[in-house]
């Protein structure tokens, strides 16, 4: 090879692994220090950075949980027996819970994880909380470094902002 290309080495490299039976090497002509011999490098260190770049993201990434939905149907007449409403005599409503998610939480990965759950996740913009479970009942997600420096001022001022005090 005259000039090094290094889409054509990778498709020489595919060709090779996939036919293992044949022989096949790669000799580059190319002069030190050169134009050419500097851009090979380039592309190389650029390829290897974003081999390790893509490592790094794959090992911080969340790994999704796939259930199958139809395994549990025989337990779908337990879950809709509440205990809690005379004795669990009373069966509960069949339709999908739902919560209300606050749009700026959409960044994180928590509405993906009640979504694939099977609860029905409606994004609103909420002035009070961050997630809305029943209408006098939510949620405000606060990180650790949040929690330390508001503790209940934070939530308590939210609150009363929403008019529920």
């Amino acid at each position: 090879m005259f000039e090094p290309n290094l889409d054509f080495v990778r498709r020489i490299e595919v060709y090779r692994n996939s036919n293992p039976g044949i022989g096949v090497r790669v000799y580059f002509m190319v002069y030190q220090l050169c134009c050419e011999e500097h851009k090979y490098l380039a592309g190389l260190r650029r390829e290897k950075e974003s081999f390790e770049k893509l490592i790094k993201e794959r090992r911080s990434m969340l790994l999704p949980i796939f259930e199958d939905k139809h395994a549990g149907k025989s337990d779908a007449v337990i879950k809709t027996i509440s205990t809690r409403l005379a004795g669990g005599r009373k069966e509960l409503s069949t339709v999908a819970s739902q919560v209300i998610v606050d749009m700026r939480e959409f960044r994180s990965t928590l509405p993906s994880l009640l979504h694939a759950s099977g609860l029905l996740v409606v994004p609103a913009m909420l002035t009070v909380g961050d997630y809305i479970l029943t209408p006098d009942m939510g949620v405000l997600a606060l990180a650790p470094e949040e929690q330390k420096m508001h503790k209940e001022k934070a939530a308590h001022s939210q609150v009363r902002l929403g008019g529920v005090l």
